[in-house]
């Protein structure tokens, strides 16, 4: 999955952009920061990541 994928789903799940650290993007929902979410342009997300990701953020 490629971080652009990712981001749809996490910005249909209700989730705004916080802030980035370097690579690194932060996203923010009722108060909770999610965590960080690597950002490699049109690189793949490894898909053990990717799927911790999705649990960890009920997507």
């Amino acid at each position: 999955m490629k971080y652009t994928e990712l981001h749809r789903k996490i910005v249909k799940a209700g989730w705004t952009f916080h802030h980035a650290e370097g690579s690194h993007y932060f996203y923010i929902k009722d108060g909770i920061l999610s965590v960080p979410i690597p950002y490699h342009g049109s690189k793949e997300i490894g898909k053990g990541l990717a799927q911790k990701l999705i649990k960890n953020m009920g997507l």
